[in-house]
């Protein structure tokens, strides 16, 4: 092979290896047992109080703050009903941020039959909740 051909084939093998790369997307999700809370300050609040339940009495917690619309507690069910995009970072503050996303329930009322419910939810949660997902 002649010079320009091994630069040829370079370039190529480049440009195949670039392209690979950019269609490997990473998207934020959920890690299982994380807080959404209406504002960073709720968060922090909410956080104080999971820590001096010490895991006694969590669903009491739960109830509470989800009554109260303060917090909403993401467990694995809800991580795997997330659509993709997954959640979309908004706003950032410190290490807070504002996360957006789509949740899908499905439930089968007969054989055939299913109810589907869409419901996009907004809240503010610590980064360190957030794990990149790759995305195909």
């Amino acid at each position: 092979m002649t010079k320009a051909k091994h630069w040829f084939a370079a370039a190529l093998l480049g440009v195949a290896a670039t392209s690979a790369q950019a269609q490997e997307t990473f998207l934020d999700s959920f890690k299982p047992g994380s807080w959404l809370c209406t504002s960073p300050k709720v968060y922090d609040e909410a956080m104080v109080r999971v820590a001096e339940f010490a895991g006694k009495e969590l669903e009491t917690l739960k109830k509470e703050l989800i009554e109260q619309r303060k917090c909403l507690y993401i467990d694995a069910e809800m991580v795997e009903s997330m659509q993709a995009p997954f959640a979309l970072t908004i706003k950032r503050e410190g290490t807070k941020v504002q996360v957006q996303f789509v949740v899908v329930n499905r439930q089968r009322i007969e054989l055939l039959h299913r109810r589907t419910n869409k419901s996009v939810l907004q809240g503010w949660t610590d980064e360190s909740n957030l794990v990149k997902k790759k995305v195909l």
